[in-house]
């Protein structure tokens, strides 16, 4: 016979999440029902109900009629029991500004807001969050879409100079004492474009990006999970020398220089990924180029190592959804039961 560790107190926060996400699911109902899903006794659910009420995280939303006895009370999860705020710069008509969204726990926003600033630093941050925080005290988690990555505590790549070298995420953790999550923009667009599209959950997807000022980046998604590499430098796809100049005028001018770039550039990133799917993104990219693209990779790569080559039209989209995700998963309970063989080894 297996037997489960843990004391009471992890028995009980297991059980807590359990109904939690119950509700999340199924939006609203019984305590019934909710037993009869998490295999919970209808005691027990009675008693976490009990509690997630107390602290409003859960709500009463009336009676039901029930078979043969007295109505049964539905319960309805909060998701404005906490919230999360997201902040990303982004430059617009030569101009740079940082936008800040307000979400619930179901990541619909409440609040948005963009302030244009000078220099993209701390203190450009600070302003728009202290600026929410004092709008919605429930804020309890922050996430950064910044182009670059974070490794050891500190910035090593970023195209803004005044963050290099810096503990964005550590700074901001002692600051506001609350979770706070860092992704690279073109890692949380593929996560919102996976979302939003609703690939299979073990796809592999590489997400290229395009910026019109900077060099291109990329997204890899693979076998469903986000892939950063040892030190978070996996994407940084500007560096594979293969002779082109991203980001000149005269490779953006010509139709056939880009779409030669790009196809080179895919073939290469297919030749040693192999995803199901290679999904663009530039302002410039439009169908034309996708449908070149293929036939330029298909005449290079066998029919077996052959992506679906698919088109983005709103990055914004996909960056907003994918930090939503990743920011929203900081406020997920990771408490699980332990079970132990007979001899005492964890399974």
């Amino acid at each position: 016979m297996e037997n489960i560790g843990g004391n009471a107190l992890v028995t009980r926060e297991v059980n807590i999440n359990l109904v939690r996400r119950v509700l999340k699911e199924k939006q609203q109902a019984t305590k019934r029902e909710i037993a009869e899903t998490t295999g919970l006794s209808v005691v027990t659910v009675a008693t976490v109900l009990q509690h997630l009420v107390k602290y409003n995280e859960v709500l009463e939303s009336g009676l039901i009629s029930s078979s043969g006895g007295r109505p049964a009370q539905q319960y309805t999860y909060n998701e404005e029991f906490v919230l999360a705020l997201i902040v990303y710069p982004y430059e617009t008509e030569g101009c740079t500004f940082i936008h800040g969204t307000i979400v619930n726990l179901s990541g619909k926003s409440m609040y948005e807001t963009n302030v244009q600033v000078e220099l993209v630093n701390l203190q450009s941050f600070e302003q728009i969050i202290d600026h929410c925080i004092s709008l919605y005290a429930s804020i309890q988690a922050l996430g950064f879409g910044l182009p670059g990555a974070e490794y050891d505590g500190k910035m090593i790549v970023s195209d803004y100079e005044s963050l290099l070298g810096i503990s964005v995420t550590g700074h901001f953790r002692t600051r506001y004492q609350k979770p706070v999550v860092m992704e690279n923009d073109v890692n949380a667009a593929v996560i919102g474009f996976c979302r939003r599209t609703q690939v299979a959950v073990d796809a592999s997807i590489v997400y290229l990006y395009f910026p019109e000022k900077f060099p291109p980046g990329a997204g890899i998604y693979l076998n469903g999970k986000l892939y950063r590499g040892r030190r978070s430098f996996a994407g940084e796809i500007a560096n594979i020398p293969l002779g082109i100049a991203w980001g000149e005028a005269a490779l953006l001018d010509s139709s056939e220089l880009l779409s030669e770039a790009i196809a080179k550039l895919t073939v290469t990133i297919c030749s040693v990924l192999n995803p199901d799917a290679v999904v663009l993104y530039g302002s410039f990219l439009t169908m034309d180029h996708i449908h070149e693209l293929t036939q330029r990779c298909s005449t290079q790569l066998p029919a077996s190592a052959m992506p679906k080559l698919l088109l983005s039209e709103d990055f914004a989209a996909d960056y907003r959804e994918g930090m939503i995700v990743q920011t929203l998963s900081t406020l997920e309970p990771e408490i699980h039961l332990i079970k132990y063989d007979s001899i005492g080894g964890n399974r």
